[in-house]
């Protein structure tokens, strides 16, 4: 476990000379809203290199076959474990500095916000078994969502039944979809349209 840890901390370190992409880690903890830290793994912010971590994500595995844990709208994670050598933490070192040179971006119009307030209109009970109506998305402005709709990862709802469709909640799944995010729960499976209470 100790080399484990030393590894997964030796890349934290480099990954955060490169400049833009930040790994982190115990600087967070603050005894109330992050309470510990995994130190096997190594989570990377990477919105200030004006990539999603989904985007940094496909790169690393499509153009440097090194297959991480997951990629979302703004974060990768890496889990370093006992079968990890030196060579493999300095390869996904390179990786990133090579994306950084070669694919950052200005991170104008990234999404800055990865939570959005929920307005909640009524249970979710309640808006479930209500008669609803499929429409379009960029049409649900107002309307009151029918069913779930999740960002995966992490899977923690965008919209949920009984909650008011918001100009931020289409935004961000517009956003997720056009970064290649899997969007999971709507009955329509490419998100394009969404049920709505009558």
């Amino acid at each position: 476990f100790e080399r484990v840890t030393e590894l997964a901390s030796y890349g934290i370190k480099e990954i955060n000379k490169l400049g833009g992409l930040y790994a982190f880690s115990r600087e967070l903890i603050n005894g109330d809203t992050i309470f510990d830290f995994d130190p096997t793994k190594i989570s990377v912010h990477t919105r200030d290199i004006g990539l999603a971590g989904i985007e940094v994500y496909d790169i690393l595995r499509d153009r440097y076959d090194i297959q991480i844990e997951f990629g979302d709208i703004g974060n990768i994670l890496a889990i370093v474990s006992v079968g990890d050598k030196i060579l493999k933490i300095e390869r996904l070192i390179s990786a990133l500095y090579e994306i950084k040179r070669l694919y950052a971006r200005d991170s104008a119009g990234m999404l800055d916000h990865e939570y959005i307030e929920p307005v909640v209109m009524c249970s979710p009970q309640d808006a479930f078994y209500a008669n609803k109506k499929q429409i379009p998305l960029a049409d649900t402005l107002g309307k009151i969502c029918a069913e779930f709709v999740m960002c995966y990862p992490p899977g923690i709802p965008i919209l949920a039944p009984g909650e008011l469709i918001t100009k931020d909640a289409i935004e961000y799944i517009t956003y997720a979809k056009a970064k290649g995010c899997n969007l999971t729960g709507a009955e329509d499976i490419n998100t394009e349209k969404i049920n709505v209470m009558l």
